[in-house]
Order: C-alpha cells, then sequence, then structure tokens
C-alpha cells in the first residue's frame, strides 16, 4: 500500500509505502519505506491564500494538486525501485484547504483529483476519507486515530499520540478499545501567519525566535477566551480559525509587542489547550496526569512549543514518536495507506469517540484507473 497526503502546512507531499498482513488488531504493518517532495514555494503560497480563491482556481488547483501528487508518487516508486503494479492501492488524503469550523454539514474540502492519480498509477485509489463519517454526523477529523490504534494498542495501558501539524490534534489510546480523539486547537498554524506577516519567511526553524521570546501572560488569557476551548470533545477545527485571521487577532491585541513574546506566547496557548483538553479527556486535573504523550509532526521541531508543553503538563513523559517504532514525519502517510486497507476490509475507521459520528463509519471512496479495460482492478478489490 501506498500512503499520499499532504498536511495543513501544505510544505510537500508526504509518502509511505508499507506491507500489511490481517486484519483488524491483528494486522502486522511494516514500513517499507518514506518520504517527502516538497512543493514549490508558488504552491505553498498559493495554499497559504485558499480561503481567498475564487471558483475556478478551485478547480484548477484540485487539477493541479492532482498531477502533484500523482508526479510526486511516480518519482518516489522509482526512487524505491517499486512498480506501480506492485501496489494493491493508494490511499490518499489530498490538499485540506477548508475545514468547517465545527458544524459538519458546512463541509470540508481536500483537492487532488484521486482519479488522476488512479490513471496515472494505475492501481485504485481511495481517497476521500471524511465525507462518509460528516454523513453520519462526525466532525470528518482527525482521520489519522484507526491508524495508531492498530500500530500501537499494545504498548502501554494508556497512551497519548500528539501531533503538531497546523492544527494539534491528539489520539488517546486505552487498551484494545477503539480509541479517542480530536483537535485541541492551534500549533503551527498561528505561528507560520505570523512570520508570513511580517515575510520573514515561512515559519520559525527550530522555533528559534519564539525561544528568545516571552510569554505575555494578559494576550495568553485574552487568547484562551476563544470559544473553540469551550467546546466539547470530541471536536475539530482549521487554519480557518487558528490560522492567519487568528495570527492577525494576535497582532490587534498586543500591537507593540515584539515578534518573539508573540511567538511563543502563542506556544504558551498550543500548549494549555493541548493539556486542558487531555484533562479533560482523563477527567483528572492537568498537573496531575502521568502518562506518556509521544510528539509527532513538524511542531516537534519547535524547541519553544515543545518546553511550553513540559510546562504544561509537568507529569507526562514526553518523548518522541521514534520510540513507538514510528517516523514522526511519516505517521499520517502511514494512517492514509491503513485507511485505504481498512476500507477494502469493509472496517470501521472512526467512531463516536474520534469525531462524533453517530455509528462507527468506513471511511473513503474508490476510485479506479478510468481506462478500460479494469476488471483485474476490480477483482483486486
Amino acid at each position: 500500500m501506498l500512503g499520499v497526503g499532504s498536511g495543513t502546512s501544505a510544505d510537500g507531499v508526504d509518502l509511505a509505502l508499507i506491507r500489511v498482513e490481517g486484519e483488524g488488531l491483528q494486522r502486522r504493518v511494516e514500513v517499507l519505506a518514506g518520504g517527502m517532495h516538497p512543493f514549490p514555494a508558488e504552491v505553498r503560497s498559493a495554499m497559504a491564500r485558499a480561503l481567498d480563491w475564487k471558483l475556478p482556481e478551485v478547480a484548477a488547483w484540485h487539477a493541479r494538486l492532482g498531477a502533484l501528487f500523482a508526479d510526486a508518487a511516480e518519482a518516489f516508486l522509482r526512487e524505491q525501485g517499486v512498480a506501480p503494479r506492485d501496489l494493491l492501492a493508494v490511499g490518499s488524503h489530498g490538499q485540506t484547504v477548508f475545514h468547517h469550523d465545527g458544524r459538519p454539514e458546512d463541509g470540508s474540502l481536500q483537492l487532488g483529483e484521486p482519479a488522476l492519480l488512479a490513471d496515472r498509477l494505475g492501481v485504485p485509489v481511495i481517497a476521500d476519507f471524511r465525507t462518509a463519517d460528516r454523513a453520519l454526523g462526525g466532525q470528518g477529523a482527525p482521520v489519522s486515530p484507526f491508524a495508531d490504534w492498530v500500530r500501537h494498542h499494545g504498548a502501554e495501558n494508556r497512551l497519548a499520540i500528539l501531533n503538531l501539524g497546523g492544527i494539534a490534534n491528539l489520539t488517546l489510546l486505552e487498551g484494545e478499545q477503539p480509541p479517542r480523539a480530536w483537535d485541541s486547537g492551534p500549533a503551527n498554524g498561528p505561528l507560520d501567519a505570523l512570520m508570513r506577516a511580517d515575510q520573514a519567511g515561512d515559519f520559525d526553524p527550530d522555533g528559534a525566535e519564539a525561544q528568545s521570546g516571552q510569554v505575555l501572560p494578559a494576550l495568553l488569557e485574552e487568547l484562551k477566551s476563544d470559544s473553540y476551548f469551550a467546546r466539547p470533545l470530541p471536536k475539530s477545527t482549521g487554519l480557518e480559525r487558528f490560522g492567519r485571521s487568528f495570527a492577525g487577532k494576535i497582532r490587534v491585541a498586543a500591537p507593540q509587542a515584539p515578534r518573539a513574546d508573540l511567538l511563543r506566547t502563542a506556544c504558551a496557548l498550543a500548549a494549555w489547550a493541548v493539556a486542558a483538553s487531555l484533562a479533560e479527556a482523563c477527567q483528572q486535573p492537568a498537573s496531575r496526569l502521568a502518562l506518556p504523550l509521544y510528539l509527532c509532526g513538524g511542531g516537534i521541531h519547535n524547541l519553544a512549543l515543545v518546553s511550553e508543553l513540559r510546562e504544561a503538563l509537568p507529569g507526562c513523559a514526553l518523548r518522541s514518536y521514534q520510540e513507538l517504532g514510528g517516523d514522526p514525519d511519516l505517521r499520517e502517510a502511514v494512517a492514509f495507506a491503513l485507511l485505504a486497507d481498512a476500507f477494502l476490509a469493509d472496517e470501521a475507521a472512526s467512531w463516536p469517540g474520534t469525531t462524533g459520528c453517530r455509528t462507527p463509519a468506513r471511511l473513503g471512496s474508490c476510485f479506479l484507473p478510468p481506462a478500460l479495460p479494469h476488471k483485474n482492478a476490480v477483482q483486486a478489490i
């Protein structure tokens, strides 16, 4: 199986090649290879302003992103010496350009034409992982907990996995029972937006500037009043709330503050939101929580953000996702491949405790190679 996708930071196409044997919690998953093909600067810039697009741009980027995903998949497979025909299927998440703000009926949009990818590789592509969940009243996010559950349910009696992308999301595993999951709030989204607004780059490398700043208590308390943090679990959000517009609110609230202080305060807010939501899920004060918290996603490289997490969760052991046997930068690409595997196995991949859906949901839609004949592809699935 090949997993393909791009996170909310929109820095490139993530890919993971995996081998899967078995079904359910008896699956044996081997990650064979992984990589990332960076987007050109113009693509990253375009994704950052996706909310400003008009309809023709949405249609054009749906096609162009499909081609970019196909280019990346073909190049990656060549690098690994793997023929596309050796794949059973591809799990393609696409690029999220819009996600509702708590009302599933407002939709969630991922671009990158799956049929184009299916044609280029000549194998079935499983995509559109959010729609079925929303049809059942769920948030449609997060979608990675299925893979966390399959791969790591036996690692500890209870553990949490924190992905620090544009948005921070958590998976809580408690043995073999279905996982719980939610978006706690912002992570890199407002940090990157603050840097871009000053034309200081796309992000703060290693959180170096944030480390030089200090938390502004009054600003932090004002930011905590955002209504998202009071919503019950499970919940989801996106850069529509915690991206460029939120960075603008931070600037307006403290117009004279150095950018370093704004970045550090945004890191503290992200850490507080993680701790508060984890305390809610575990029904225990954040200061008394004691469970392993495995970190993945681009935010693990932000030393200021990690430092604030340690302060917000003093009793939790913060560990790299590598200690669970996974690559922190490949977790989501592996998750998309496993979502495709779950679809083919007719298994649920989201639950009321992960997205708020009414009943467990099978996620995805199948796109066969469009050129006839495709009987072999049909038989394969």
